[in-house]
């Protein structure tokens, strides 16, 4: 088979359905030797800010450390989802992996069902990772945590990271915080170390009883005493105590990140601390001051200025727009699209306080929202909206946009990946 023919296979298994307990997962890894045992884990699992924290925590530690990482969605292919370092899998092995585990599948297939798209990839970065000896495999989990394909590891695990709990996939874990934190508490293995970002009550009371059922170490970042020094369209300072003071950059723009750093900076201070891995508090400033994330509050054009962010649910609205409270900037120009998923009404009244017209782009993605109701609902909160297609609605803000103004891109993860790979090859000459 070729990569296309792979990717194809990969695909059709979307909306298979899970394997109570992911029976089906430790089967499949059980029959093959059960590489996932032969691997050193962090397990990163959140509603928003995971892929910003497993990029921090990987740009620490490739200085010392072969660093495998599985992430999602994908930016552009399913390769980038599974990297070594900087450097995503090659399609010659993504294509091998993918048919040794296609050769194997018949284990599980008969009394559990085939793999569904997300145990495939968690499989394949698995099987690539033991492969090439990783030190430490950081693992992203993709939805809630309980029962999510990457809840496989026990005593593998270094550390686990719990990022900000919100609203989101309610359809799927529940319709309470509580439902959905006790979801991403799952994670949380018998004698684990973690630590959370999280500060709502609610939250931090069902991942309090999950860490001491399980007589669980848990640390929380917001106990650190910290002093945020600047937050702008250049990066943010800030500094935290650890032993003493200590001083950090990012390039990372918005002061969510922020937030995200610290939880990975306290997680990489725990593991020197209680001797687990090797890391000096200058080669965390130095990883963390260099990490850059596409998608995540990205700068990819800077005349005009265009920023992309995969805030895709409320929670991530109002964290970006906490974060334009900081930009310095005359007009926002604001291009959309939303996941039908999503609480897109909440969030298009969150972000009508910042503008009075958005574009909405039809990605003709299966859970994307109806334009017609979107429509609707931004006229409710006062904006101007009609859908366009992306280099349209460039085309459409350049010949308005003056200097000081900001066009943002934002909505979806899924819409952000699309609209980079377009901006990125957009003439703005035009």
């Amino acid at each position: 088979m070729n990569y296309e023919e792979i990717v194809e296979n990969i695909e059709s298994r979307m909306g298979q359905f899970k394997s109570s307990g992911n029976v089906r997962i430790r089967k499949f890894l059980e029959s093959v030797g059960s590489p996932h045992k032969k691997l050193k884990v962090i397990h990163v699992a959140g509603t928003n800010g995971k892929g910003s924290t497993v990029n921090f925590l990987k740009d620490v530690l490739k200085k010392d450390y072969s660093v495998g990482t599985f992430v999602s969605p994908h930016l552009i292919t399913y390769r980038d989802r599974i990297k070594i370092n900087d450097v995503e899998i090659s399609e010659e092995e993504f294509v091998e992996i993918s048919e040794f585990i296609l050769k194997n599948e018949d284990v599980v297939e008969e009394k559990y069902g085939r793999l569904n798209l997300f145990e495939f990839l968690t499989i394949m970065s698995i099987i690539y990772f033991e492969r090439k000896n990783v030190d430490i495999a950081i693992m992203e989990v993709g939805m809630g945590g309980r029962a999510d394909s990457t809840n496989i590891f026990d005593k593998e695990k270094l550390i686990s990271i719990i990022t900000s709990i919100s609203m989101d996939h309610m359809e799927y874990l529940g319709d309470t915080i509580e439902k959905i934190a006790s979801e991403k508490a799952g994670i949380i293995n018998e004698n684990g170390l973690i630590v959370t970002t999280n500060k709502n009550p609610k939250v931090l009371k069902v991942l309090i009883d999950e860490a001491e059922e399980k007589h669980a170490s848990l640390y929380y970042s917001y106990d650190l005493e910290k002093e945020i020094l600047k937050s702008d369209l250049t990066g943010s300072e800030f500094k935290i105590k650890l032993d003493d003071w200590e001083d950090f950059l990012i390039k990372q723009i918005g002061e969510y990140q922020i937030e995200n750093a610290i939880g990975a900076i306290y997680a990489l201070y725990l593991l020197n601390k209680k001797n687990i891995l090797k890391i000096n508090i200058e080669d965390i400033k130095e990883g963390i001051k260099n990490s850059v994330w596409a998608g995540r509050m990205e700068i990819v054009s800077s005349d005009p200025l265009i920023i992309l962010d995969g805030a895709h649910n409320f929670d991530g609205i109002k964290k970006l727009t906490e974060s334009l409270e900081n930009f310095k900037f005359k007009k926002l120009h604001l291009v959309m699209s939303v996941l039908s998923d999503k609480e897109h009404a909440k969030m298009l009244e969150e972000i009508s306080k910042f503008t009075d017209r958005v574009i909405f782009v039809d990605l003709n993605y299966k859970r994307s929202s109806s334009t017609e109701d979107l429509i609707k609902e931004a006229n409710s909160f006062g904006l101007d909206a009609e859908v366009m297609e992306i280099d349209k609605a460039i085309e459409f803000y350049k010949k308005i946009y003056k200097d000081g103004d900001l066009i943002l891109m934002t909505g979806s993860l899924y819409f952000v990946s699309e609209a980079r790979s377009k901006i990125l090859n957009y003439d703005y000459s035009i």
